[in-house]
């Protein structure tokens, strides 16, 4: 069995998180619920889970500050929140997972899967501290994202990040170093975690780091002349929108 708390302030929807665990997820035990941060830390201290379903938002301060207590890979975490938020960004980017309340139940149960499954991938002990990075770093320059590669996963700092490429169901990543990494997620996926003052797309196919563009080369649709040389197209219909946000 995978010892599991629920780290939950509102009391009915600790209870209704438990009932669905204990309905749909049998190979889970729940040893507890804490209703804040210093509960949760002195809850997973005495307990020891596996697994942690940690509340965003507490009455004490934020989940983050629980998982600073703990050494990155003690336990296993499941974020619950009621809100799209900040938080959520830092949370997908380090590629840790979360649930929505009302919490679904299929969302529920491919939670936990994933989490199963991804428990002993190489580098996943460093999403914790990914994490921690990303929600105490106000520079989204300096923000980490982690790339999910067949080998495992890669963490890298946004500004590292000169462009991506979509390649099917897989997205290109051309990084700083020369290295170009392939990761097993949609372009359209990293649109939404990539910060969006840093990051815009082009084209279809492309999503460019801004501070790496080095010239614009007119055209129909025109291209780009990144740092590192490489060249990336402009399509005509993302031209006009491309063009105001560089000229005021």
């Amino acid at each position: 069995m995978i010892r599991s708390i629920i780290v939950e302030d509102e009391g009915r929807s600790a209870d209704v998180l438990k009932s669905l665990v204990e309905k749909y997820c049998p190979q889970l035990q729940i040893v507890g619920i804490a209703q804040s941060v210093s509960g949760a830390v002195e809850m997973i201290k005495n307990e020891r889970p596996d697994l942690v379903f940690l509340d965003v938002e507490l009455p004490d301060g934020t989940g983050f500050k629980v998982i600073e207590s703990f050494a990155p890979d003690l336990f296993e975490v499941i974020f619950v929140t009621a809100y799209e938020h900040y938080a959520i960004k830092a949370i997908k980017a380090s590629a840790l997972d979360y649930l929505l309340k009302p919490v679904d139940i299929d969302e529920l149960v491919d939670a936990v899967n994933k989490v199963r499954n991804e428990k002993d991938i190489p580098g996943s002990e460093k999403r914790k501290e990914a994490l921690l990075n990303n929600a105490n770093q106000k520079n989204p320059h300096k923000q980490k994202i982690a790339l999910p590669t067949m080998e495992g996963l890669i963490f890298v700092l946004q500004e590292d990040i000169i462009f991506c490429e979509a390649q099917g169901n897989y997205t290109n990543f051309y990084l700083r170093s020369g290295e170009k990494v392939l990761v097993s997620k949609l372009l359209n996926y990293f649109e939404e975690i990539l910060d969006a003052e840093q990051f815009c797309r082009t084209h279809q196919s492309y999503l460019v780091n801004a501070f790496h563009i080095q010239k614009y080369v007119k055209g129909r649709g025109g291209h780009l002349v990144m740092s590192d040389g490489s060249n990336v197209e402009v399509s005509a219909r993302m031209k006009s929108d491309f063009l105001e946000r560089f000229i005021k």
